[in-house]
This record gives C-alpha cells, sequence and structure tokens, in this order.
C-alpha cells in the first residue's frame, strides 16, 4: 500500500446527519466534498497544530485519524479509522453531536 495514498480502499460514510444536510444545501454538500478531498490530500483543515502531530504519527501505525473542518453549518469533522492495522477501511464525515 502507496503510504502516500493511505486511503485508497477506506469507503467513505456519512451520518445521517450530514447527509440530510448536504440534501438541503448545495453550498455544504459543496463544502463537505471539498474538506473530504482535503483530507484525502492529507489536508487536516482547522485540526490544532497538537492534533497534526498525533494524526502524522497515527499515519504510520494506521490509528485513527481526526479532522476539523469550518462550513457554513459548523464544524465537521472527518475520521479515518483501520479494521486490521494495515490499511485505513473507513472514513466517517459527521458533525460533533454525532460522535
Amino acid at each position: 500500500v502507496n503510504s502516500m495514498r493511505p486511503f485508497d480502499k477506506a469507503r467513505i460514510c456519512k451520518t445521517e446527519t450530514i447527509d440530510s444536510a448536504t440534501k438541503e444545501s448545495k453550498t455544504f454538500s459543496k463544502e463537505v466534498m471539498t474538506a473530504t478531498s482535503k483530507f484525502l490530500r492529507l489536508d487536516f483543515g482547522e485540526t490544532s497544530p497538537e492534533d497534526i502531530i498525533v494524526n502524522n504519527d497515527a499515519l504510520k501505525y494506521k490509528d485513527r485519524i481526526l479532522a476539523v473542518y469550518e462550513t457554513t453549518k459548523g464544524k465537521i469533522w472527518i475520521m479515518a479509522e483501520s479494521e486490521n492495522k494495515v490499511e485505513y477501511t473507513v472514513i466517517t464525515i459527521l458533525f460533533p453531536i454525532d460522535n
């Protein structure tokens, strides 16, 4: 697995609240798409500098990564998780309140 593209095998999921909000608002839908493409490029948006360091370390061990992005509907989180510690298997887009 190419370490520069750690999310190639991951499926992308949205919580129901994100899903319905994207259907209600084209603007928000575009913001979610932009945030997701940033995440896939390892641009962790408005994540704190300390948490970016944690994320970069997590990449080495396929530990959970959490990134924060500002949108017109408030902050969203994008989280990547690995079920096997070999590659990331799922990326979830959620509002912090969904957690």
